[in-house]
C-alpha cells in the first residue's frame, strides 16, 4: 500500500530540477513506484493505492483526472470509491482517453490476477470468502467471550506500582471514587462514557462500594442548576476526601482515529476535578483501555495498568489483577513513560 505523502528530495534524486509545484504525492509519483520501487528496489508485487478519499491525493488533482493517474502512475488497484459507478468511468475515460496505456493496463490485472491466483481465490467457492450473514451470531457467544477473557487474561499489564498500591480489596478499600475519561463521540457516534457503566457493575461485583464522578456538564444535563466547574471542584477537593472514598479508579478510554497522530488527555475543564489531584489522598490506579501512552498527561499517578481494551473482558480481568486474584502478564516498552522523568515515580 503505497501512502499519499511525497518525497520531494527523492523525487528529485530520479527527476532532477522538478519544482515544488510538481512534487506530487506517491500514489501520483512514477518516479517513487516505478523508478525507487520497482526499479531501485526490486519489488515485484501488487502495489495498491492508500484510501483514495484522503485528502493528501484528493488535493493534487481533480477526482476525474486522478482516478486514472494513479494506475498511470504505478499503482496496480485502487482502495476505496466515492462514488463506485462515477469512479469506474473516471477511470474507464482515462483508458479510453491514453492516461492509462495497454501495456500498464495489462501489467496492473496480470499482477492482480496473479495475486488473487497465488491465494487460490480462483478456486474457492463464494461461501468461503463471504461467509453468510449468520456467521456473525459467533460474535457475543459464550465462546467467543471465553477466547476474549483468556486473551484480557494474558494482556492486561501493569506499568508502574511505585507506590505499593496493590493489591486494592473490598475488604482493604471498600468505598472506591470512579472517574472516566473519554475522547468526544468519533464516527461511530456511539456514547464515548458508555464504558463507564461496565466499569461500575464490574467493580460492584466484586465487592466494591462504587461512587461515580460526575462533571459539570453531566450534572447539568441531569437537572442540577447552577453547575460549573468551580462549584464541582470546591465539592470535589476537600480535606474529608479521604474520609469519604479509601481508593481512586480513573478508568481512560479515549480512542483514537487516522486523522490524529498525538492522542492527549482532555480534561473536562481548566483545573478539572477529575485531574488525579488525589493521588496524594488515597491510594489511586490508572487503567488505560486504549492508549498506552497517558503518562504523559497523569505522571503523578503511582499505579498505572493497560488494559488495552474497553471490553468487559479486559475490564474485569484489570479488577481482577488489581485485587490481586490474578497475576499480570502483559508486557510493556519503555515508549510509555513518554521520554519524561516524572512519569516514572
Amino acid at each position: 500500500m503505497v501512502g499519499h505523502i511525497g518525497a520531494p528530495e527523492v523525487s528529485r534524486h530520479f527527476r532532477p530540477g522538478m519544482p515544488d509545484s510538481e512534487i506530487r504525492p506517491a500514489t501520483l509519483a512514477p518516479e517513487l513506484l516505478q523508478d525507487l520501487l520497482r526499479g531501485e528496489l526490486g519489488f515485484n508485487g501488487l502495489v495498491l493505492t492508500d484510501a483514495s478519499l484522503m485528502v493528501g491525493l484528493t488535493r493534487a488533482m481533480k477526482r476525474r483526472d486522478l482516478v486514472p493517474a494513479t494506475i498511470a502512475a504505478g499503482c496496480d488497484m485502487f482502495l476505496f470509491f466515492r462514488n463506485p459507478e462515477e469512479d469506474f468511468g473516471f477511470m474507464l475515460d482515462g483508458y479510453k482517453s491514453g492516461v492509462i496505456s495497454d501495456s500498464r493496463l495489462e501489467d496492473a490485472l496480470r499482477r492482480i490476477l496473479g495475486l488473487k491466483a497465488r491465494l487460490g481465490l480462483h478456486t474457492a467457492s463464494r461461501e468461503s470468502l463471504v461467509p453468510a450473514a449468520d456467521a456473525l451470531e459467533v460474535i457475543g457467544s459464550e465462546a467467543h467471550r471465553a477466547i476474549a477473557a483468556e486473551i484480557a487474561d494474558k494482556t492486561v499489564t501493569l506499568v508502574k506500582d511505585t507506590a505499593h498500591n496493590l493489591p486494592i480489596t473490598p475488604e482493604t478499600h471498600k468505598r472506591v471514587r470512579l472517574y472516566g475519561i473519554s475522547g468526544g463521540a468519533d464516527f461511530t457516534r456511539a456514547d464515548p462514557l458508555a464504558y463507564l457503566d461496565t466499569v461500575r457493575e464490574e467493580l460492584e461485583a466484586a465487592g466494591f462500594e462504587v461512587h461515580v464522578f460526575k462533571t459539570a456538564e453531566q450534572r447539568e444535563a441531569a437537572g442540577e442548576a447552577g453547575m460549573n466547574f468551580m462549584r464541582v471542584l470546591s465539592e470535589e477537593a476537600t480535606a474529608g476526601y479521604a474520609d469519604k472514598y479509601d481508593a481512586a479508579f480513573v478508568f481512560a478510554n479515549v480512542k483514537g482515529f487516522a486523522q490524529e497522530a498525538v492522542i492527549r488527555i482532555k480534561w473536562s475543564s481548566p483545573m478539572a476535578a477529575e485531574v488525579p489531584w488525589y493521588a496524594t489522598e488515597v491510594p489511586t490506579v490508572f487503567v488505560s483501555l486504549n492508549q498506552p501512552n497517558h503518562l504523559i498527561d497523569v505522571p503523578m499517578v503511582r499505579t498505572a495498568i493497560h488494559a488495552h481494551a474497553g471490553t468487559r473482558e479486559a475490564i474485569r480481568a484489570a479488577i481482577l489483577k488489581i485485587k490481586g486474584e490474578s497475576e499480570f502478564q502483559g508486557t510493556f516498552n519503555q515508549n510509555v513513560f513518554c521520554d519524561s522523568f516524572d512519569t516514572r515515580f
